[in-house]
């Protein structure tokens, strides 16, 4: 996890001391770095910072800070976060941050000390560090990876507008991003979009995601890329608020087929939200999981509300509702079956996000929601063979023998 840190480590050989750019060098070199990035064409880094000009220091000799203890502070937090000592690295690179006076310098050390504490679980101070990286130094080349980051946090914090505009900021990059940060830009921004219930803009945000996977055939072969689980569960989200939108009360003249199209719906959404499962992400999993499980949760709350026919008598009332307990239970067992497995994955990888709490919340309410359907049952006056006898005999068929 620590070397892939350092792998986002911009290259300053053009920006910075030759002394650090050898340090530099060296940080690329242990997790296999690319090819340098072209100098910067717009010329000194302090035209676009908005500091005040005396503050543009000759970057041997920063406020005070001497190359050595510069050099020392970057040294020190490679090593740290290398060897996964978060908290020790965050000081040192929010150190060289304050006081280092090149603005490439100043902006690599942010952008790592937010790494150190978004690894530490700190997500606020992560996102502090990145916001102000976006901020105050755009144009500089790590600052891309900092609005990645930041649509990830985002979205694990549910702070939907934040992660549309962090979105926004990142696909406004253009050619400059790589196709898969393009395609998580735009799923971040159909993600936003949907959890804000502005259903018909997220599709547009979706289909140019889904339009690059596609161009570029992501996925079609193993686990998909973590970013395409985030395009699939956007999907999910869509595909599931366009099926609870088919209301089966009050009950329609063509029941039937309106149940179908919900049914469908239903698994349309599952589908997209397995494929989001196929990354092998715990927190995508997580999500995905918690929202398939509340797919038959809320079919199973609304089919329950379906009244009896009008006009029959008591006893064929009494049946109707027993059929319908007996029928729809399993709907019952599907969406426990999905809590309990997302509870586990949490249990097993140690993801400990609200859809993990929502999930364990939400077996407990299945638990206890087919404990009482099921002691429902048995208050009524036939049993579950005279209940499935008559189904049977619906259909035109002869009751299975048991």
């Amino acid at each position: 996890m620590a070397i892939n840190r350092l792998c986002d480590m911009p290259n300053l050989l053009s920006r910075v001391p030759v002394a650090l750019a050898l340090v530099t060098i060296g940080l690329m070199a242990a997790c296999g770095g690319t090819a340098p990035e072209p100098a910067d064409p717009h010329g000194a880094a302090g035209s676009r910072t908005g500091e005040p000009a005396d503050q543009q220091l000759d970057p041997m000799v920063v406020a005070g800070y001497s190359t050595a203890e510069l050099l020392h502070d970057l040294e020190q937090g490679r090593t740290l976060l290398l060897a996964d000592e978060l908290e020790a690295a965050a000081k040192a690179f929010d150190r060289l941050a304050k006081l280092a006076g090149d603005p490439a310098l100043k902006a690599l050390a942010t952008y790592n000390g937010g790494l150190a504490q978004e690894g530490m679980g700190k997500r606020e101070a992560a996102i502090e560090r990145f916001e102000r990286l976006a901020t105050r130094y755009p144009e500089e080349g790590v600052t891309k990876n900092a609005l990645v980051r930041l649509t990830r946090l985002y979205g694990y914090l549910e702070r939907w507008p934040d992660l549309a505009r962090a979105a926004d900021r990142l696909l406004a990059r253009g050619t400059d991003l790589p196709v898969m940060n393009l395609i998580e830009g735009h799923g971040a921004k159909a993600l936003a979009l949907v959890e804000q219930g502005q259903v018909d803009a997220a599709r547009v945000a979706l289909s140019k995601a889904q339009a690059l996977i596609d161009k570029h055939g992501f996925g079609r072969a193993g686990a998909p890329p973590v970013q395409l689980a985030q395009v699939a569960f956007a999907d999910g989200e869509i595909r599931r608020i366009e099926s609870e939108r088919i209301k089966l009360t009050p009950v329609p003249p063509n029941f039937i087929e309106v149940l179908e199209a919900r049914c469908q719906g239903l698994l349309d959404a599952q589908h997209a939200y397995t494929e989001a499962m196929r990354s092998r992400d715990a927190h995508w999993s997580a999500m995905s999981g918690f929202r398939v499980g509340q797919l038959y949760q809320q079919l199973h709350r609304e089919a329950m509300q379906i009244p009896p026919p009008q006009g029959v008598t008591l006893e064929k009332q009494q049946l109707f509702e027993a059929a319908m307990r007996l029928r729809y239970r399993i709907l019952l067992e599907k969406g426990l079956k999905m809590m309990d497995g997302t509870v586990r994955l949490g249990e097993r990888t140690g993801e400990d996000s609200f859809w993990v709490t929502r999930a364990r919340e939400a077996k407990r309410t299945l638990e206890q929601a087919l404990a009482d359907e099921q002691a429902a049952l048995k208050r009524t006056p036939y049993t579950e063979e005279e209940i499935r006898a008559a189904l049977e005999k619906l259909k035109g068929k002869k009751p299975a023998k048991p």
